[in-house]
């Protein structure tokens, strides 16, 4: 296994979607992993050192194992099918070391969380990695207010359609982004 570091998000603007970026730590190779704008804007937040009021996915994971006396020991992306990344989180139990299947996205968001490391499979590096200078077209990390602006637009269109538990859940996470927000404009980086 290769270990690699997140070395930001970028926005692939043919398609409109996400790409987190690991680079080998010691060496030229990068991978591209397309991921959705949520996934996105969770690596970003971690990545800037910022959190949500309220705990999301990756920290009542990393809570839970916590509680249960477990660690996160390493992530490692291990295949490519079908165009579709797959990665496993190898945890730390009372019953010795297991491991969890994981989206790539959500494994390398609890790494992040829990500062393990991240390895990648050399064959996923030969069928879809990247040598050289990463190239990060219009290299951007979502920005809370990019997020806000999409999620009242979803908003918008769950009310258009009736689809009020839709709007209610995407009403909640407006509300918890603004507080970020917040937090963002008091204490600047």
């Amino acid at each position: 296994m290769i270990p690699v570091e997140v070395t930001g998000i970028s926005i692939s603007p043919p398609y409109q979607g996400y790409v987190v970026i690991l680079k080998e730590k010691d060496g030229e190779q990068w991978l591209p992993i397309f991921i959705g704008a949520t996934e996105a804007h969770t690596i970003s937040l971690l990545l800037q050192g910022l959190k949500y009021v309220r705990p999301l996915t990756y920290d009542l994971f990393h809570n839970l194992l916590n509680a249960a006396n477990g660690r996160v020991n390493r992530v490692e992306v291990t295949e490519l099918k079908e165009n579709t990344f797959y990665a496993l989180v190898y945890i730390d139990t009372v019953d010795g070391e297991r491991q969890v299947d994981a989206r790539p996205s959500d494994a390398i968001a609890l790494a992040l969380k829990t500062e393990a490391p991240i390895f990648v499979s050399p064959d996923v590096f030969t069928e879809a990695g990247m040598k050289g200078e990463v190239v990060q077209t219009e290299t951007s990390i979502p920005t809370t207010e990019d997020r806000l602006l999409e999620l009242n637009r979803q908003l918008k269109e769950a009310v258009e359609k009736e689809e009020y538990e839709v709007a209610a859940k995407l009403r909640d996470e407006i509300k918890n982004l603004e507080k970020v927000k917040d937090e963002e404009q008091e204490n600047p980086s």
